[in-house]
C-alpha cells in the first residue's frame, strides 16, 4: 500500500512538472480510474500537420517512475507518419528515449512528439531506419516521405482530415475523458462572454458546473 501511494504521488509530481512546462498545443489527463493511463489531446500547429486534432492516450508501465521502458503514447486515429506504427498506431520514440531512466519525463516525451510532428523531415536522418527489422514504425510513410514528397503530403492531408472530422467522437469512458462539443452559443457564450470581461477562474467554473455542458476552463 505504501508503494502505492508513493507512486501516485511521483505521478501526481510529474503532472505538474508538465502542466509548468506548457508543452505547445497539447492536453493532457490522468484517468480517473486509473493514474496510469493519462488521455490527451495534440493541436498541430505548424508544418504538414497543421490543424491536425490527434487524440491519444499515455500509458506508464505499472512500476513507474522506476522502470526502463518507455512509456507508450498510442493515437486513437490513424496518423500517418514514418514513427508511428500503422498497426497498434503507438509512437516509436526510440530515438530520443532509448531507454527510460530517472533522467526522463513525460513532458520531454510530450514535446519530442510534437517535434516530429512539426518536423518529420527529421526521421529520414535515423540510424534505426536501416534496420532490416523495424517494427513499431511506417516504412511505407519513410520511404514515401524520402522519394514521393507528394503522395507523403496527400496521405498527411487525409489523416489531418479526418481528425477533424471524428473530433467531436467520444472515444473513452471515464469521467476524465477529454470531451469536445459543437458550439452553442446559448452556452458556450457564456463562457466567452466572462472571459472576455476578465472575470476570475473560479467565477467561470462555477459556471461550468451550474450549466453542466461538459466543457471544462
Amino acid at each position: 500500500l505504501d508503494a502505492k501511494i508513493q507512486q501516485e504521488y511521483k505521478i501526481l509530481a510529474e503532472y505538474k512538472m508538465m502542466m509548468s512546462e506548457n508543452v505547445r498545443g497539447v492536453y493532457v489527463i490522468p484517468s480517473h480510474d486509473n493514474s496510469l493511463i493519462w488521455f490527451g489531446v495534440i493541436f498541430v500547429r505548424e508544418g504538414i500537420y497543421r490543424d491536425g486534432i490527434f487524440r491519444f492516450s499515455i500509458t506508464l508501465p505499472d512500476t513507474f517512475p522506476n522502470n526502463t521502458q518507455t512509456p507508450v503514447i498510442q493515437f486513437k486515429s490513424d496518423v500517418f507518419h514514418p514513427f508511428i506504427c500503422p498497426e497498434s498506431k503507438q509512437l516509436d520514440g526510440r530515438d530520443a528515449f532509448l531507454e527510460w531512466d530517472s533522467s526522463c519525463h513525460l513532458w520531454q516525451l510530450l514535446k519530442y512528439l510534437v517535434f516530429i510532428l512539426e518536423q518529420p523531415e527529421v526521421c529520414l536522418s535515423s540510424p534505426l531506419n536501416e534496420q532490416e527489422e523495424n517494427n513499431g514504425r511506417n516504412r511505407e510513410a519513410l520511404e514515401m516521405l524520402k522519394h514521393n514528397r507528394g503522395d507523403f503530403l496527400t496521405r498527411v492531408k487525409k489523416c489531418v482530415q479526418e481528425s477533424q472530422e471524428k473530433v467531436f467522437e467520444k472515444v473513452e469512458e471515464d469521467k476524465h475523458a477529454i470531451v469536445f462539443e459543437e458550439w452553442n452559443s446559448s452556452v458556450h457564450g457564456v463562457f466567452m462572454e466572462k472571459i472576455k470581461s476578465n472575470q476570475p477562474p473560479e467565477t467561470i467554473h462555477q459556471t461550468t458546473i451550474s450549466t453542466n455542458t461538459g466543457v471544462f476552463p
